[in-house]
């Protein structure tokens, strides 16, 4: 069984939902674990078992490009900085030891992961990429062969794209945020589309470019099944919600259809003012995932009401 380190760039004040995604990821610490880089956090400590926090900055990380990959990285490109989340690898590779994993990526803060490893393909070493989309990277889930990883870093096309400069972008695509943090995190993936069809640019994190590199060294697996069931065929992703069952994961929609995997995305949920965080449920062993919040789901009649509101 291979290893793997998720790398997050997560610059600002830590979600209300942190402390559900990394009680998701603790059952994996086994075969994954994840480096949180953050501009709020004042020392490296150890979360939980699979997760540590680091201190981190965007001034950091313009600089640490500029040394060890000579990209410049314009300041006011606060916004795509989701797209440098695979080349911490070259900026940390020593720091935080990362040469010890078999494979190297990204994930997202607004996820819930299940027992991941079972949902790998068959001899994962013979593939440069593994990612949870069909036929492109995934923001929340995408892998790549550390053996082939600082070559793809090292691409020509990755330090044109970073290099690009974004200008202005619009006020009204803005979210609040504290003055003390130079980052103004997305709002989920409406938003950088919204984004990216205003400034003609297409984000690295999930850009079919990505997998054209990794295809030159080994094959590339880009599926949504088995590793995200709300993404594939027959599923309606809109209306869906997950349970978390002690380190598994399953994922049922609109019209019954239910599978298990290995991660759910609820970005389309977060943002809203009906999404509820408290940490009520945060010792429960079942756990529902739904456009209300996360809840205690043990009891049947909170997994009834959960599929209501599917309907409306």
């Amino acid at each position: 069984m291979i290893s793997g380190a998720f790398l997050i760039l997560y610059l600002g004040e830590l979600p209300a939902y942190f402390k559900y995604w990394a009680k998701t990821c603790e059952p994996n610490h086994d075969h994954f674990q994840w480096f949180v880089y953050n501009d709020r956090i004042t020392r490296k400590e150890d979360y939980n078992r699979a997760v540590t926090l680091i201190p981190y900055s965007f001034e950091k990380l313009r600089s640490d490009l500029k040394s060890s990959l000579q990209i410049d990285l314009p300041p006011q490109n606060t916004r795509v900085v989701c797209d440098c989340r695979t080349l911490l690898y070259a900026l940390r590779k020593d720091d935080d030891h990362l040469g010890r994993y078999d494979f190297i990526g990204y994930s997202d803060l607004d996820v819930v992961y299940g027992d991941i490893a079972r949902f790998l393909p068959d001899n994962p070493g013979q593939y440069s990429l593994i990612s949870a989309a069909d036929n492109r990277p995934c923001g929340p889930f995408t892998l790549f062969n550390r053996k082939y990883l600082q070559a793809i870093l090292e691409h020509d096309r990755i330090k044109t794209r970073l290099e690009q400069a974004l200008g202005n972008l619009p006020t009204a695509l803005s979210n609040p945020q504290d003055d003390d943090s130079t980052f103004k995190p997305m709002s989920g993936n409406s938003t950088k589309d919204k984004i990216a069809a205003h400034l003609s640019f297409a984000h690295l994190d999930e850009s079919s470019d990505l997998v054209e590199m990794a295809k030159a060294h080994a094959p590339a697996f880009c599926r949504a099944l088995p590793l995200q069931p709300a993404m594939g065929r027959w599923f309606d992703h809109r209306r869906a919600f997950a349970l978390w069952d002690k380190g598994r994961l399953y994922v049922r929609d609109i019209w019954g259809h239910e599978k298990e995997g290995a991660v759910f995305h609820f970005s389309r949920f977060k943002n809203r003012s009906r999404f509820r965080i408290t940490s009520e449920a945060l010792e429960a062993d079942l756990l529902g995932i739904y456009k209300y919040g996360i809840i205690d789901a043990r009891s049947i009649w909170a997994r009834v009401k959960i599929f209501l509101t599917l309907l409306y």
